[in-house]
């Protein structure tokens, strides 16, 4: 009988001490809350940091193949144009014109026309290319941002949690 009073008198003490310090169980539970919350918000800040790079790495490597591209069409273009003018060329050697006069400026015209089209085939890819590339770097500005947020909403989480467990 005599231990079990004492025991209450202790747990009556123990009660008031953290009553005086002013920790309650509701204290702890948004404490713990607001770290809990801003462990959320550092893992979200990462994760978004990480699938902004990955997009940015994706947008270069697409950029890098459209230069390819741009490179083999323009290729094509010059092939095409060189059998155009062998083509033209030869049918008018056939139906006997001389290289020469109407024949020389068509023959021109056509290796004129061949160049544009090659010329353009690199400037459309470059053009998309260089999109691409800016867009990857958006990319990577947005993981930058993105995992200083979270580090940002950590710190707000924290401190509202600890500034509700001190005025609750």
């Amino acid at each position: 009988l005599h231990a079990r009073g004492r025991g209450h008198r202790l747990g009556a003490a123990a009660a008031g001490a953290g009553a005086a310090s002013g920790f309650s169980l509701g204290s702890v539970f948004t404490v713990g809350s607001a770290l809990l919350g801003a462990v959320g918000s550092v893992a979200s800040g990462v994760a978004q940091s990480k699938a902004a790079k990955f997009n940015a790495a994706a947008q270069e490597a697409n950029a890098k193949v459209e230069l390819d591209q741009a490179g083999a069409r323009a290729t094509e273009a010059a092939r095409r144009t060189r059998q155009r003018i062998a083509a033209t060329r030869a049918g008018a050697l056939e139906n006997g014109f001389e290289d020469s006069g109407s024949i020389t400026d068509l023959i021109d015209t056509v290796g004129k026309t061949g160049t544009l089209e090659a010329l353009t085939a690199i400037y459309d890819g470059t053009n998309r290319a260089q999109g691409m590339f800016t867009s990857a770097k958006l990319d990577r500005m947005n993981a930058k941002s993105a995992k200083i947020a979270g580090f940002i909403n950590a710190g707000n989480s924290v401190l509202s949690g600890f500034s509700d467990a001190y005025t609750g």
